[in-house]
């Protein structure tokens, strides 16, 4: 069995854009008969960022309250691991602008940004748990940001209707260096099933299609998913990959205190409780009042946990999601 990584969650911070976008209001918005949007899935509000949060102004302030939970200086830090599925531009990096955001404009703290889409903060957390694990890095800051908002479309009600915005992050240290407090990664896995590709995709916007290559249509600059057929391919692979992740992890889901998803949809939440049979107590949903904000739900959610005290010091966490790919990925936390 492979060896655990003695790296901990030493704070977890947010942010929500200040507008809050009910079901009602985008049945307005969008013409749709009164209950359509909440019908289709079953998010009552999310946020949408305005036009001075980007996607670097939220990061910056969800990192720097994960900073001030764990008691340490955004110069303490020896690392920053930015997600995004769409960055604020394609160059510098989202860190980049976070670090200018933070003041940390001659820090030389490096930064660079992961693209791993809904599991962005995943793969990221792999890359800081590696780094600090080898001796590379003593504290690692990683922060998942995404404006959802701004490519979806209207007409389209599946993904129109599920989707948020908003910001998330954590600082990891290498356990033990707080005095009697410990913790540690005991699994981390993904796995990629590329007949899944086209599933979910945004087309247009990268170096294939652009304003100097324009795409056949304008709507291939808009987000595009088939829900159910994303649904059927996780739900294929998930419970192997699940029992391989648990087998390394050297527990059983009976021994997870918390479930802590990516909020993909209502279906997604309701096969983690009836299918792989986590009791709804351990599964923390916020579907409801967040939406779906790619790379910062499973963040996102895992502060929620922190904060209404559902996960407390020495508990065991499960972290599990989809991506685009079809990518599916879990880690079990010792928090």
């Amino acid at each position: 069995m492979p060896p655990s990584y003695p790296v901990r969650i030493l704070g977890t911070g947010t942010y929500l854009p200040a507008d809050r976008i009910t079901a009602a209001d985008l049945d307005e918005r969008f013409g749709r008969a009164p209950g359509s949007t909440l019908a289709r899935s079953g998010v009552e509000a999310r946020h949408w960022a305005g036009p001075e949060e980007t996607s670097s102004f939220m990061a910056a302030r969800a990192l720097g309250r994960a900073l001030e939970a764990g008691g340490v200086a955004a110069s303490d830090l020896d690392l920053l691991v930015a997600t995004s599925a769409v960055p604020e531009q394609p160059m510098p990096t989202n860190a980049v602008l976070v670090l200018k955001a933070l003041g940390l404009d001659d820090a030389g703290i490096p930064g660079f940004d992961v693209n791993a889409s809904c599991l962005g903060f995943l793969v990221a957390l792999e890359m800081a748990m590696l780094g600090i694990a080898a001796g590379r890095y003593r504290r690692v800051g990683i922060v998942a940001s995404e404006v959802a908002s701004k490519g979806l479309d209207s007409s389209d009600l599946e993904t129109s209707s599920l989707f948020g915005d908003g910001a998330a992050a954590v600082v990891l240290e290498a356990a033990g260096d707080s005095p009697g407090v410990s913790g540690s990664i005991d699994a981390l896995r993904c796995a990629t099933y590329s007949r899944g590709a086209h599933l979910c995709q945004m087309v247009a916007g990268g170096s294939r299609y652009n304003v100097v290559t324009p795409p056949p249509r304008p709507e291939d600059y808009l987000f595009q998913m088939d829900g159910r057929a994303v649904f059927r391919l996780a739900a294929e692979k998930l419970p192997q990959f699940l029992a391989g992740v648990l087998a390394e992890a050297g527990c059983t889901a009976d021994e997870i205190d918390v479930v802590i998803p990516h909020q993909a949809s209502t279906l997604g939440l309701r096969y983690l409780r009836d299918r792989l049979g986590f009791p709804a107590a351990k599964v923390v949903d916020i579907l409801a009042g967040r939406g779906n904000q790619v790379s910062a739900s499973m963040p996102s959610a895992l502060h929620e946990a922190v904060s209404d005290g559902r996960l407390r010091r020495g508990q065991r966490a499960l972290l599990i999601g989809t991506a685009a790919g079809l990518t599916l990925g879990a880690a079990v936390v010792r928090f």
